[in-house]
Protein backbone atom coordinates (compact mmCIF):
# COMPACT_ATOMS: atom_id res chain seq x y z
CA UNK A 1 0.00 0.00 0.00
CA UNK A 2 1.45 3.45 -1.04
CA UNK A 3 -0.06 6.84 0.22
CA UNK A 4 -3.05 7.72 -1.87
CA UNK A 5 -2.05 11.05 -4.40
CA UNK A 6 -3.85 14.27 -3.65
CA UNK A 7 -5.67 13.92 -7.36
CA UNK A 8 -6.57 10.66 -7.26
CA UNK A 9 -8.37 11.06 -3.79
CA UNK A 10 -9.97 14.38 -5.22
CA UNK A 11 -11.69 12.31 -8.07
CA UNK A 12 -12.98 9.18 -6.14
CA UNK A 13 -14.08 11.32 -2.95
CA UNK A 14 -16.03 13.86 -5.70
CA UNK A 15 -17.23 10.92 -7.15
CA UNK A 16 -19.57 10.18 -4.36
CA UNK A 17 -22.04 12.72 -4.60
CA UNK A 18 -22.61 11.99 -8.39
CA UNK A 19 -23.86 8.88 -7.48
CA UNK A 20 -26.05 9.97 -4.95
CA UNK A 21 -27.28 12.76 -7.75
CA UNK A 22 -27.69 10.21 -10.53
CA UNK A 23 -29.20 7.79 -8.11
CA UNK A 24 -31.71 10.85 -7.78
CA UNK A 25 -32.51 11.80 -11.03
CA UNK A 26 -33.10 7.95 -12.12
CA UNK A 27 -35.51 7.07 -9.46
CA UNK A 28 -37.64 10.68 -9.55
CA UNK A 29 -37.45 10.87 -13.74
CA UNK A 30 -38.87 6.85 -14.18
CA UNK A 31 -41.95 8.06 -11.05
CA UNK A 32 -42.32 11.30 -12.85
CA UNK A 33 -41.29 13.14 -9.69
CA UNK A 34 -39.95 17.02 -9.80
CA UNK A 35 -36.56 18.06 -9.37
CA UNK A 36 -34.85 14.88 -11.19
CA UNK A 37 -34.14 17.10 -14.66
CA UNK A 38 -32.22 19.44 -11.48
CA UNK A 39 -29.92 16.30 -10.32
CA UNK A 40 -29.70 14.27 -13.66
CA UNK A 41 -27.99 17.82 -15.44
CA UNK A 42 -25.77 18.61 -12.14
CA UNK A 43 -24.76 15.17 -11.99
CA UNK A 44 -23.87 14.84 -15.62
CA UNK A 45 -21.74 18.40 -15.49
CA UNK A 46 -20.20 17.53 -12.01
CA UNK A 47 -19.09 14.35 -13.53
CA UNK A 48 -18.12 15.34 -16.74
CA UNK A 49 -15.81 18.13 -15.52
CA UNK A 50 -14.20 15.42 -13.04
CA UNK A 51 -14.01 13.18 -15.85
CA UNK A 52 -12.57 14.84 -18.63
CA UNK A 53 -10.06 17.02 -16.20
CA UNK A 54 -8.91 13.69 -14.67
CA UNK A 55 -8.98 12.35 -18.32
CA UNK A 56 -6.81 15.33 -19.72
CA UNK A 57 -4.67 15.48 -16.86
CA UNK A 58 -3.29 11.64 -17.26
CA UNK A 59 -3.57 12.03 -21.14
CA UNK A 60 -0.76 15.21 -21.06
CA UNK A 61 1.27 13.23 -18.69
CA UNK A 62 0.21 14.25 -15.38
CA UNK A 63 1.08 12.15 -13.16
CA UNK A 64 -0.20 10.95 -9.61
CA UNK A 65 2.71 13.28 -7.75
CA UNK A 66 5.63 10.64 -8.71
CA UNK A 67 3.74 7.67 -7.44
CA UNK A 68 4.09 4.56 -9.41
CA UNK A 69 1.94 1.97 -8.71
CA UNK A 70 3.01 -1.92 -9.50
CA UNK A 71 0.75 -2.78 -12.05
CA UNK A 72 0.64 -5.97 -13.76
CA UNK A 73 -0.67 -7.24 -16.98
CA UNK A 74 -4.34 -8.13 -15.90
CA UNK A 75 -4.77 -4.23 -14.44
CA UNK A 76 -3.51 -2.59 -17.92
CA UNK A 77 -6.46 -4.76 -19.80
CA UNK A 78 -8.57 -3.21 -16.21
CA UNK A 79 -7.41 0.78 -17.04
CA UNK A 80 -7.80 -0.17 -20.57
CA UNK A 81 -11.42 -1.47 -20.00
CA UNK A 82 -12.31 1.06 -17.79
CA UNK A 83 -10.98 4.09 -19.90
CA UNK A 84 -12.82 2.64 -22.58
CA UNK A 85 -16.27 2.43 -20.57
CA UNK A 86 -15.88 5.88 -18.96
CA UNK A 87 -14.95 7.09 -23.04
CA UNK A 88 -18.73 5.81 -23.85
CA UNK A 89 -19.97 7.24 -20.44
CA UNK A 90 -18.85 10.51 -21.39
CA UNK A 91 -20.30 10.00 -24.85
CA UNK A 92 -23.72 9.14 -22.74
CA UNK A 93 -23.44 11.73 -20.42
CA UNK A 94 -23.85 14.36 -23.81
CA UNK A 95 -26.22 12.74 -25.40
CA UNK A 96 -28.87 12.78 -22.36
CA UNK A 97 -27.78 16.16 -21.40
CA UNK A 98 -28.55 17.61 -24.89
CA UNK A 99 -31.86 15.69 -24.90
CA UNK A 100 -32.96 16.73 -21.23
CA UNK A 101 -31.76 20.52 -22.56
CA UNK A 102 -33.82 19.78 -25.38
CA UNK A 103 -36.95 18.68 -23.65
CA UNK A 104 -36.90 21.76 -21.03
CA UNK A 105 -36.83 24.26 -23.80
CA UNK A 106 -39.21 22.79 -26.12
CA UNK A 107 -41.58 21.07 -23.49
CA UNK A 108 -41.98 18.17 -25.13
CA UNK A 109 -40.64 14.09 -24.38
CA UNK A 110 -37.40 13.09 -26.52
CA UNK A 111 -37.49 9.59 -26.71
CA UNK A 112 -33.91 8.73 -26.78
CA UNK A 113 -33.41 10.83 -23.21
CA UNK A 114 -35.68 8.13 -21.63
CA UNK A 115 -34.19 5.43 -23.56
CA UNK A 116 -30.48 6.33 -23.00
CA UNK A 117 -30.90 7.32 -19.02
CA UNK A 118 -30.87 3.78 -17.64
CA UNK A 119 -28.03 2.77 -19.39
CA UNK A 120 -25.94 5.31 -18.94
CA UNK A 121 -27.37 4.92 -15.06
CA UNK A 122 -25.75 1.62 -14.78
CA UNK A 123 -22.80 1.99 -16.83
CA UNK A 124 -21.79 5.14 -14.96
CA UNK A 125 -22.18 2.88 -11.68
CA UNK A 126 -20.50 0.11 -13.18
CA UNK A 127 -16.94 2.32 -13.64
CA UNK A 128 -17.64 4.33 -10.75
CA UNK A 129 -17.69 1.42 -8.55
CA UNK A 130 -14.42 -0.52 -10.59
CA UNK A 131 -12.49 3.38 -10.11
CA UNK A 132 -13.32 3.19 -6.82
CA UNK A 133 -12.61 -0.75 -5.54
CA UNK A 134 -9.01 -0.29 -7.57
CA UNK A 135 -8.40 2.79 -5.24
CA UNK A 136 -9.05 1.31 -2.41
CA UNK A 137 -7.46 -1.81 -3.11
CA UNK A 138 -4.07 0.32 -4.27
CA UNK A 139 -4.46 3.09 -1.76
CA UNK A 140 -6.33 1.79 1.86
CA UNK A 141 -5.99 -1.72 1.79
Amino acid sequence: MSAAPFISTLVAVALIPVAFLFTHAIVSGRRKLRYHSVTGGVGIVWDLGLSIFYMLYRLFGGNVESHVLDIDPGMVVYFAVHGLIAAVVIGLELVVLATGMIQVVRKKKVLLHKRLSLPLYVLWFGAFLSGEVVYVMYYIL
